[in-house]
């Protein structure tokens, strides 16, 4: 039981969300500034302790999502080195943002909710860009104590319950413990509470539950909840979602539960059609979906040329 709860709990880190591999990069910090007076580009990251106008709380929450949802903006196949700047600057700058927002006096707890999932959301993606490992952890830490003072409030938003799993599960990878043996079934809850009883892939904003639901499915043991065949099914039902295109991730993680179940050839052949789609115009997975598309080549190539063998699902290929 414990190698196979072990080895469940190691694959948690290659759950749901994209980029599953973008390369870290050195941060030049530079200088400390406020939100006032840092650009949203690519040539400057909010250090320290930036400010933000409370009074504006909404409009400012609204520029903090836009902010995020301009992550993937000038993503090209291959990624630019710009594109990457932007992608990681973007993301630490949105972490700062709503960092600042969460902390504001005198907001409704539901706005404040919202501040919460962003700040989580912008955390987990910026998880391989430091600039230390401590900041890193410090950044997920806040962004799991955030989400859990979400959860709180009943009815929680979907996106807090998305964010608290996806957090949990990252950080179980490397420190597994006897204790965390119920892990995998505690995860599969939150992930479909995140899904809001949305149908498959139908869960905004383009079916992140959806997969982590399914990647659990697929990697976890079966005294935890595992199942590859309903990983299978629920991927299978995801693609007739008009989300389903939107995001690469979708598409790989269908591939990976087809070859899981003896399905090589219809692996194949949607790696192939994936990577024959190229970029997706929809959503705003831009620059994670320039990422995905590479490992979707390599794993198309790995299979076509050793069909017997994993083509590295959990590795380089993801």
């Amino acid at each position: 039981m414990i190698p196979a709860a072990v080895a469940a709990l190691s694959a948690l880190s290659t759950l749901l969300l994209s980029p599953r591999a973008v390369p870290p990069r050195a941060l030049d910090l530079g200088a400390r500034t406020t939100l006032a007076d840092a650009p949203a580009g690519p040539e400057h990251v909010a250090t320290g302790s930036p400010t933000c106008d409370c009074a504006r709380f909404a409009s400012e929450l609204a520029d903090a999502h836009a902010l995020y949802a301009s992550r993937g903006d000038g993503a090209t196949r291959p990624a630019p080195a710009a594109a990457r700047d932007r992608f990681r600057e973007r993301l630490l700058l949105t972490y700062a943002r709503a960092r600042c927002l969460v902390d504001c006096g005198g907001v409704d707890e539901r706005a404040h909710d919202d501040a919460r999932a962003l700040l989580a959301a912008a955390a987990f993606k910026s998880r391989h860009f430091g600039p230390t490992d401590a900041t890193v952890e410090e950044r997920l830490t806040r962004g799991l104590d955030e989400t859990a003072r979400c959860l709180a409030h009943a009815p929680a938003p979907p996106s807090c319950h998305l964010w608290h799993g996806s957090i949990r599960g990252i950080r179980a990878r490397g420190s597994w413990n006897p204790t965390q043996l119920g892990l995998p079934t505690q995860l599969l809850a939150e992930f479909r509470a995140a899904r809001a009883g949305a149908p498959p892939g139908r869960d905004l904003p383009d079916g992140a539950a959806t997969r982590a639901e399914a990647s659990l499915l697929l990697r976890a043991p079966g005294f935890a909840g595992g199942d590859p065949q309903a990983a299978r099914r629920l991927m299978e039902d995801a693609t007739t979602s008009p989300l389903y295109a939107c995001t690469v991730d979708n598409r790989l993680l269908f591939a990976e539960t087809l070859a899981a179940t003896g399905a090589s050839v219809r692996a194949v052949a949607e790696l192939r059609a994936t990577v024959d789609a190229g970029l997706s115009t929809c959503g705003d997975n831009r620059y994670e979906n320039v990422i995905d598309l590479d490992q979707a080549a390599r794993c198309l190539a790995r299979l076509e040329a050793r069909p017997d063998k994993d083509p590295g699902w959990d590795d380089d290929c993801r």
